[in-house]
């Protein structure tokens, strides 16, 4: 039980506070002690040296009452103090061993006691000065008492005082806490209470919230390969299982084996190429470096790169601007909808990639796609119904749309049937 924060900060907290209180009840209780005592010794010497300078008929009358002076061998030079107490033997030796001065109690009487050197006959030396308290002694031990209780009493105080705010404040962490038990892999939408206080706790809660989203990222990318493998390797498992069957069948001849192999060897290309896209679909982008980009420059540098992939197209750059990206990703979304724009290009085999501040597009002029179709070709698996015959599996610009994502980037679609289209991606200005 006392070992749990909340324990460990209110005890802190009640330790801190209780010696700075008894630092300052000390502090105050010497300060009302040490005035009093200068002043008393400083008022009983100046008595004492007067009286040593008076001629000895008029000493008599120059000591205050209840004043006494004691020479170092236990004589009373001057005063009247009661010699005959029994315990005056024991008082006299409590006042030869003062070094400081003191209140020393003789029976009911209590008295202000200190050394002090005086010259007489041109010869120093130490007398004991003794003075009437008056009940300062009795005082200052009833303050010392109030004092030490009022410690007790405002660390008591503290201690409850100090267990209540520490309880309040450490209320949203428990909060957090149970929110926390009730969050599992089965059901990972569920998020934490932010107190939106722009403190520690707040600050913890952001913090958790994140990690729970990228959490979520992970596990909805995990069942989502797992349920789009299980569905989509279906069919070209179910091609090559097919062939097999149909090679051990007419294995005899020779035509039929060969094309069978050739289908079951282009399908497992297919298949490998399906399995890779899967896998780049499930991983987040969890790292991106963002930096300024001269776009037409980007362009132009890619524009070489198709030119020597794709000999047979036009490729040109139009434009300038600049923009906020990661150039890496950005670099895998035009090499994705170039590939897109090749693909649909059957007559005109020409592609313009164009830039502006803060986009970059892709324009071909092939088949284009009707407003149906662009609703739903970011859409996993889909593909439209003139590109059925294509190669692909329809990955290609959900993948596209999943990168453009991670870097805060939109994805803007320009198409018209027969003429072509024109995917506009648009990102963060530069800074």
């Amino acid at each position: 039980m006392f070992s749990t924060l909340k324990w460990k900060m209110v005890f802190w907290y009640t330790t801190f506070f209780s010696i700075i209180l008894g630092f300052g009840l000390i502090s105050a209780y010497k300060l009302v002690k040490n005035i009093h005592l200068n002043r008393s010794v400083e008022s009983l010497r100046q008595n004492v040296l007067q009286f040593l300078r008076m001629p000895g008929v008029m000493r008599n009358f120059a000591l205050p009452p209840g004043v006494a002076i004691i020479d170092e061998n236990g004589n009373l030079i001057a005063g009247s103090i009661n010699t005959e107490h029994e315990n005056f033997d024991h008082f006299l030796s409590r006042v030869f061993s003062v070094k400081n001065p003191a209140y020393i109690k003789l029976g009911e009487d209590e008295y202000l006691v200190f050394k002090a050197k005086f010259v007489v006959l041109n010869k120093e030396r130490d007398y004991y000065l003794l003075s009437p308290a008056g009940g300062m002694g009795d005082f200052l031990r009833i303050l010392a008492r109030s004092f030490f209780m009022l410690w007790v009493i405002f660390s008591v105080f503290s201690f409850v005082l100090g267990n209540y705010f520490v309880n309040k404040s450490l209320t949203p962490m428990r909060r957090i806490t149970d929110e926390l038990k009730d969050i599992n892999a089965a059901d990972l939408a569920k998020r934490v209470h932010d107190p939106e206080t722009n403190d520690e706790v707040s600050k913890l809660a952001k913090t958790i919230n994140e990690m729970l989203d990228r959490l979520q990222v992970g596990f909805e990318a995990q069942n989502d390969f797992i349920n789009d493998v299980s569905h989509e390797l279906k069919t070209p498992l179910a091609t090559i299982q097919g062939y097999a069957e149909l090679m051990q069948k007419f294995s005899y001849n020779k035509e039929i084996v060969i094309e069978s192999a050739r289908t079951i060897q282009d399908t497992s290309i297919k298949l490998a190429k399906l399995v890779e896209t899967l896998l780049s679909l499930s991983k987040p982008v969890t790292k991106v470096e963002f930096q300024n980009i001269e776009l037409n420059t980007f362009l132009h540098n890619l524009a070489e790169q198709f030119r020597l992939q794709f000999k047979e197209f036009s490729i040109y750059v139009e434009g300038q601007g600049c923009g906020y990206a990661d150039p890496r990703v950005l670099e895998i979304i035009v090499k994705a909808l170039v590939e897109n724009a090749v693909k649909f290009s059957k007559d005109r085999k020409e592609i313009i990639l164009k830039c502006g501040d803060s986009w970059v597009s892709v324009k071909d002029f092939g088949i284009g796609m009707s407003e149906f179709e662009k609703n739903k070709i970011f859409h996993k698996f889909y593909k439209g119904d003139k590109s059925r015959s294509s190669e692909g599996y329809g990955l290609g610009l959900s993948l596209v749309e999943k990168l453009a994502k991670t870097m805060n980037c939109k994805i803007e679609v320009e198409s018209e049937l027969n003429k072509g289209s024109e995917f506009i991606v648009k990102m963060p200005p530069c800074n």
